[in-house]
Formats: structure tokens, C-alpha cells, sequence
């Protein structure tokens, strides 16, 4: 199982939509927002698939930013 933890950046009041957004994206799990950041955790089956859900959370509307805290790949 590869994990990766990532710190997602906002726009200034957009917290709400952009939640919304991560919610329908697979293998994503919110942990907290504090200010313009939220922090997620994602969880799949390989390295591969955590890369094309960081892509997918860059396409996020109102996302300025993501910046991968961790990441790991175990079995």
C-alpha cells in the first residue's frame, strides 16, 4: 500500500467548495483545515495511483497549491 500526506492550499474563502471537491475524489481523507490549508491523506494500491491523485487534486478548482508532506510505499 503506498500513503501519501499532503497539505492542500485554497483561495481565501473557498474552503467550503474545495472540501466538497475532495470529497469525490477516491483515496482522499481529510484530517483537518486550519486557515487557507487543508490537510489529506492519500491511501492506494501503489505509487502510481497516489502521483495521479496528487495530479487530481492540482486540477481541483480554487486549489493553488499541494505540497506532499510524506510518502511511502509499504506492503
Amino acid at each position: 500500500m503506498a500513503v501519501a500526506s499532503v497539505i492542500v492550499e485554497f483561495e481565501n474563502g473557498t474552503g467550503e467548495a474545495v472540501l466538497n471537491s475532495l470529497a469525490r475524489i477516491n483515496n482522499v481523507s481529510v484530517y483537518g483545515v486550519k486557515d487557507n490549508q487543508i490537510v489529506t491523506v492519500i491511501e492506494s494500491d501503489d505509487i502510481k495511483s497516489v502521483e495521479d491523485t496528487i495530479k487530481a487534486l492540482y486540477a481541483v478548482d480554487k486549489v493553488i497549491g499541494v505540497y506532499p508532506v510524506f510518502a511511502g510505499d509499504y506492503e
